[in-house]
């Protein structure tokens, strides 16, 4: 794809995004991982939001499953799309579904100059955790599969709504974590936060190794977003979701 296309691609991209309507681009024709990474990027200062961390998705087998993706893939999450305290939120055109997640805050930079990236180095750069609810979408009219697609529109990230900041728990208390959630007060799905790469911590890591590569860093009061800890749950307008995830507390939305 010549760089104008990338440029133009991005801007549709955000203007469908901003608008809340859907777009008929050929993500199909993003011919590598770069190439898509480079379009997102574009999107996102198209949009011109202040950015507040990171959203990964397809962090677990049933979600890239779900979602057509053979890797996990991350964007930047928009100040606009960081949402605390909501009980309500309207689904956009394009919802594929949500994802109960975890939501870390970075304490500190991560990596410093020469630390190693691992399960306790990451511990360490943690502030705290908190319960989350995230909204994936598409901004295209055609469902396109593989992961450039994904990658370019957004990540499929739309919004991050999170619950109450708990503390910092153990990499051991927090692969232990059981997720259970609600539909209108009746269980529909149960997980365990080690679906998440084993350990949810392991986001971080691989989040962390990903920016490395490219010279970049996880900074102080970035917010990390894990992916499912269970299965994609498609929602309808109407509907209530609640998310137990025992130590973490609850986190609740109605969808309108």
């Amino acid at each position: 794809m010549y760089f104008e296309l990338k440029d133009a691609t991005a801007d549709i991209l955000a203007k469908s995004r901003w608008r809340n309507e859907l777009c008929d681009l050929p993500l199909d024709l993003i011919s590598s991982e770069r190439e898509a990474y480079d379009i997102q990027a574009i999107a996102q200062d198209a949009l011109g939001f202040e950015r507040k961390g990171y959203a990964l998705v397809g962090t677990s087998e049933e979600s890239r499953r779900v979602l057509g993706l053979e890797r996990p893939i991350y964007s930047e999450i928009p100040a606009s799309a960081l949402l605390a305290a909501t009980k309500e939120f309207r689904l956009p055109t394009g919802t594929i579904g949500i994802q109960c997640e975890l939501v870390f805050t970075m304490l500190r930079a991560y990596p410093e100059a020469g630390e190693p990236i691992n399960l306790d180095t990451a511990a360490d750069a943690v502030l705290d955790c908190r319960p989350a609810i995230g909204i994936l979408g598409r901004r295209t009219r055609r469902v396109f599969v593989g992961d450039n697609a994904a990658i370019a529109d957004f990540g499929l990230h739309v919004a991050t709504i999170c619950g109450d900041h708990t503390g910092a728990l153990s990499p051991a208390d927090l692969a232990a974590i059981e997720i259970t959630t609600f539909l209108f007060k009746q269980t529909v799905f149960a997980g365990t936060a080690a679906s998440v790469m084993g350990n949810p911590l392991n986001a971080i890591v691989w989040l962390a190794d990903r920016l490395s590569a490219n010279g970049r860093q996880l900074q102080a009061n970035d917010i990390v977003a894990t992916g499912s800890c269970t299965a994609i749950l498609q929602v309808w307008p109407g509907q209530h979701l609640a998310a137990d995830f025992g130590p973490l507390g609850q986190v609740e939305c109605i969808f309108g």
